[in-house]
């Protein structure tokens, strides 16, 4: 009866080492796969359970999104892969410049701006327009409008209104 307990015991040690050693095989696999995605993929963070690669991150383009999950697939231990990666927007157009026009022409294009209206002087000095004078408070904005359509860089606007 001891000879049969100690075999027992035995066979179940071995059994329980062989399981651990194959646990211990896979979690080694995982992170010899990770490593080679990580080299195949730089920039995406990989995770690898199982033969499972989960690759997340944010990728330049759908082509890298794509060429990401394939070299995750040709790596030998990976069973399937879940691919969690984003494309990353698109810049934002730059503005547009400001134009400015010259002095030159702002004064003659104030200048007529203001003809309707008796009582309204304008300066302009580099690309500033100054507005002076009195104006009907009907009028003010027809008036503010005409001159911000001649593109300044700013108007100031020292008009009394009545």
């Amino acid at each position: 009866m001891n000879w049969k307990h100690t075999a027992m015991t035995l066979t179940l040690v071995a059994g329980l080492a062989a399981g651990m050693t194959s646990c211990k095989s896979q979690e080694k696999k995982d992170a010899e796969a990770k490593a080679k995605i990580e080299a195949a993929a730089p920039g995406v963070t990989v995770v690898v359970k199982d033969g499972v690669a989960t690759l997340s991150g944010e990728m330049a383009d759908e082509a890298a999104k794509t060429a990401a999950e394939e070299a995750a697939k040709k790596v030998e231990g990976v069973k399937s892969v879940v691919n969690q990666t984003t494309v990353a927007p698109p810049p934002a157009p730059a503005p547009a410049p400001v134009v400015v026009n010259p002095d030159d022409s702002l004064t003659s294009a104030a200048t007529a701006a203001i003809q309707e209206y008796p009582g309204v002087t304008v300066t302009v000095k580099d690309g500033v327009v100054t507005l002076n004078g009195e104006i009907k408070k009907a009028d003010l904005p027809k008036l503010m409008q005409k001159v911000n359509e001649i593109k300044p860089k700013k108007v100031e606007n020292k008009m009394t209104v009545k």
